[in-house]
């Protein structure tokens, strides 16, 4: 009887001290949720931006409010499955960093895009340095669009295209040398 009672004890003291310890899954992904992002029941500026990223993404996370609502939660779920990793609607360690690659990789093709944009464009308005050279399918698409005919937009410096330039160069009172130089550039770039 005494065993018994050690025995049941003993199981009493174990459950007691491993129950304490266990916590429901979904509670320890909502606390490194909180870890990471903040508080899930307020309007979260850090959840915005989260649902933002997923809407660019093609995901559906609903309003993007700044509030954790079912939507959002699924949207994070697919986002998840996406990538591989255990898909518990919780935004834990890999789901937030591959959220905020996405987010970098986004911003630097944008940035890049607006430096090619720029750069295009301060190639045509400051063609005047030497060290800019349009190429000759550009000096031909330039010369057509300005009404003056390269032959076809080959991309070789033929008679026709000469000729074109010489004939630009005369209506602009330029030299007509049939080169696309810096001072004619500056003028027929515009046509581009």
């Amino acid at each position: 009887m005494r065993t018994k009672i050690y025995l049941i004890i003993s199981i009493l003291a174990i459950v007691s001290f491993y129950g304490c310890n266990i916590v429901p899954k979904s509670v320890q992904y909502q606390r490194e949720e909180e870890k990471l992002v903040g508080s899930t029941d307020i309007i979260n500026p850090k959840i915005e931006e989260v649902q933002v990223i997923l809407q660019n993404e093609g995901y559906a996370p609903g309003n993007t409010d700044g509030r954790m609502g079912k939507e959002t939660r699924d949207a994070i779920k697919i986002y998840q499955e996406s990538l591989g990793v255990k898909s518990t609607g919780y935004i834990d360690k890999i789901t937030l960093t591959q959220l905020e690659e996405t987010r970098r990789t986004k911003e630097i093709l944008q940035s890049k895009k607006e430096y090619v944009s720029k750069t295009k464009y301060a190639r045509q308005a400051d063609s005047s340095k030497a060290e800019f050279r349009p190429t000759t399918k550009e000096i031909q698409t330039a010369l057509k669009n300005a009404g003056f005919d390269p032959g076809s937009l080959d991309g070789k410096m033929g008679s026709r295209t000469r000729q074109a330039i010489k004939d630009f160069q005369k209506s602009k009172g330029l030299v007509p040398d049939g080169v696309a130089g810096p001072k004619t550039w500056n003028l027929l770039g515009k046509n581009l």
